[in-house]
């Protein structure tokens, strides 16, 4: 997460190097949404940043994360989006096919290229921000989906709880036929 800030941030500086002339500081305004761990971690990246750049002042701003891609899909229409956002990956593919967001500059960060970028990271990280060969958005976060089965209701549905479990998004959506598991009713929820 630091390096995924500290390169956002430096992105945003190099972009914005064409006002480094001026007297005036510099002010980048970024959108996060709310989280004890995440707001130590920003502040102190961003007092490391200012410190190294003394002429750029960061207006952290904190929103609730539930209304985050509300907030920053209204400030966009009435074109006063913040510098820098972070969204869940699922909102964020609308940004990057209506051009509403720069590609990463990988050179700002100090690649050489894309791939010397791509090789500090999982494999497939980019996927879901990459269009026409460019990359718009670096991940500060990553986050696990858990999936936890009550083995009490797979065998109450004549299934091993070991064995029978989904195994994909679809078996998710969808059980394998012959089961006679159906996910269109709901008789039991949670634990």
């Amino acid at each position: 997460m630091k390096k995924g800030l500290f390169w956002v941030l430096s992105i945003l500086l190099f972009i914005l190097s064409v006002t480094a002339f001026s007297a005036q500081k510099t002010v980048i305004t970024y959108w996060t949404h709310t989280d004890d761990n995440r707001t130590r971690i920003e502040e102190r990246y961003i007092a490391e940043f200012t410190k190294m750049h003394p002429n750029v002042e960061i207006k952290r701003v904190v929103n609730e994360a539930s209304k985050m891609g509300d907030l920053v899909l209204t400030a966009f229409a009435a074109r006063s989006g913040p510098d820098i956002f972070n969204l869940p990956i699922e909102q964020e593919y609308g940004y990057i096919v209506n051009q509403r967001v720069a590609p990463v500059d990988y050179r700002a960060l100090g690649y050489r290229n894309l791939e010397e970028l791509k090789a500090d990271y999982a494999p497939n990280t980019f996927d879901p921000v990459t269009m026409n060969g460019k990359i718009y958005g670096l991940p500060l976060e990553v986050t696990n989906w858990c999936i936890f089965i009550n083995k009490r209701v797979f065998r109450s549905a004549g299934l091993n709880p070991e064995k029978d479990y989904p195994k994909t998004w679809e078996e998710m959506a969808f059980p394998p036929t012959g089961t006679g598991v159906s996910y269109r009713k709901v008789d039991e929820i949670g634990f």
